[in-house]
């Protein structure tokens, strides 16, 4: 017996979710059917996600499951026109004005079991000011405009409406479907259970499992699960602006986000153009409130992305989130529409990594040392308990407890926090047991090596100019 898998939302996270499904579920047992919520054209940038920007960032996650759908970098780049982020550039967010970057992959390497970081906290204890991002390979190329993504951690840039019809068509050749009219209306029981989407030809679906990719309009999940916590104590930025501009010159590889006295300003360069995202609270654009679903999974209703929660895109979590429920909901896939223990189970570790997103966003707030009433207020407001337990530990032992379902490690919580200026007061104790000439040693050692690799690495105009060509 076939059963029904419906996605509510053509947007990029819908499918996105179509795709990994077709790929990882048995075919011939389920049917995978994407459904509109409107008549719209498919032209456009919707991303269920929020629509923050007509530009996508892809973290380095995302690569397994682009190797999934048989598809490789180059092949991505050449249909999207998009480009590479080896980190994200912060300006004006430190008190003393210093710029901060936070490189993907490894900074550095440990020396006799004591963390990299903690060698230089022993240094920098003598005097000696020493920059994290100094030591990092992809901080280094960012810096020198070299790239050469096969050797380097990295995040993409993508237009969200190439990278969508670039999915999509790998989606519908995995046998995922698309409905035919769209989406009408939903009949629901007592037990939140869609038993029928009804749609606009007359013809209707009866659903396993329905998945709310809808965007913030979370067309199913409003009405099974309206439950909202809201973070905007932490989190007050409620407008968002967003401008494409023609760029000069050759686009850096990495996104830039400044700091300004309501807000912020990202900017994600692609190859002609910028694109400006500005979130600022009280100011100009368009509303927008941070916060999630409080269950995710309902009935048989599972949201995804915007659906399930918002938060601005100071780095690229909503990829990261999706990517990591749906691992989870395959996991723990239903054998019918009610699934209690297995929905439990979903909305407790969704509900930690949402958390633990939001925690590192606010903690750029939190940490950063800008003067002003908005950046006065970010520094005052109480923390989320596991927040403070990062924070308060990191400041006293340069160590950052983890929690489960973590979608960032230790290591990207170590570099943001050193980046923006919080110094630990004391080091691991461990690095007196080494000479400190042997530790000054091993910095120029991993210091050289970076260089060097560096060196190596192509310009990122040279190595993408062939890319952007094809995809003109």
């Amino acid at each position: 017996m076939t059963r029904t898998v419906a996605i509510v939302g053509r947007t990029l996270c819908g499918w996105i979710a179509a795709a990994a499904l077709a790929h990882q579920l048995p075919r011939g047992r389920y049917r995978i059917i994407v459904v509109d919520t409107d008549a719209d054209s498919e032209e456009g940038a919707l991303d269920g996600f929020g629509d923050f920007a007509p530009v996508i960032a892809v973290p380095p996650q995302a690569a397994a499951f682009h190797a999934g759908l048989g598809l490789d970098e180059h092949a991505i780049l050449r249909a999207t026109g998009g480009g590479h982020a080896l980190g994200v550039a912060f300006g004006g967010w430190r008190g003393d004005g210093a710029a901060a970057f936070l490189p993907y992959g490894e900074t550095g390497a440990p020396l006799e079991g004591v963390a990299f970081h903690q060698l230089v906290a022993r240094v920098r204890a003598t005097g000696r000011e020493i920059r994290l991002a100094d030591y990092s390979v992809a901080a280094l190329a960012a810096q020198a405009g070299r790239c050469a993504p096969a050797s380097i951690p990295h995040a993409l840039h993508l237009p969200t409406a190439r990278y969508r019809a670039l999915i999509r068509a790998a989606a519908l050749k995995a046998g995922v479907e698309h409905a035919p009219a769209p989406l009408a209306s939903a009949a629901i029981d007592a037990a939140a259970i869609v038993t029928r989407l009804a749609l606009a030809d007359g013809s209707t679906i009866p659903p396993l499992l329905v998945l709310d990719c809808s965007g913030v309009t979370a067309r199913i999940a409003q009405q099974v699960a309206p439950a909202l916590e809201d973070w905007s104590r932490w989190l007050p930025c409620d407008r968002r602006h967003v401008e494409v501009i023609a760029a000069r010159g050759t686009p850096p590889p990495y996104s830039q986000v400044d700091a300004n006295d309501a807000g912020w300003t990202a900017t994600w360069p692609l190859n002609g153009m910028d694109v400006r995202l500005t979130c600022s609270a009280n100011g100009s654009g368009e509303r927008f409130r941070a916060g999630r679903r409080v269950d995710a999974w309902r009935g048989n209703c599972v949201a995804l992305g915007a659906a399930a929660g918002m938060l601005k895109p100071l780095h690229p979590t909503a990829l990261t989130l999706l990517l990591s429920s749906l691992a989870r909901l395959i996991q723990l896939w239903p054998a019918n529409s009610l699934a209690p223990v297995e929905a439990v189970a979903f909305n407790r570790a969704t509900a930690a990594a949402w958390d633990g997103a939001r925690d590192f966003v606010v903690a750029h707030h939190n940490v950063a040392g800008r003067a002003g009433p908005f950046w006065d207020e970010r520094r005052a407001v109480v923390m989320p308990e596991r927040l403070e337990a990062k924070r308060a530990l990191f400041a006293a032992r340069g160590r950052v407890p983890m929690f489960d379902e973590e979608p960032f490690d230790e290591a990207d919580w170590t570099a943001m926090f050193d980046a923006l200026g919080l110094v630990p007061r004391r080091y691991d104790a461990r690095a007196d047991r080494i000479a400190l000439t042997a530790i000054e040693q091993h910095l120029a050692e991993q210091r050289t090596r970076a260089i060097a690799q560096v060196r190596a690495l192509p310009r990122y105009i040279d190595a993408m100019a062939p890319l952007w060509r094809a995809a003109a």
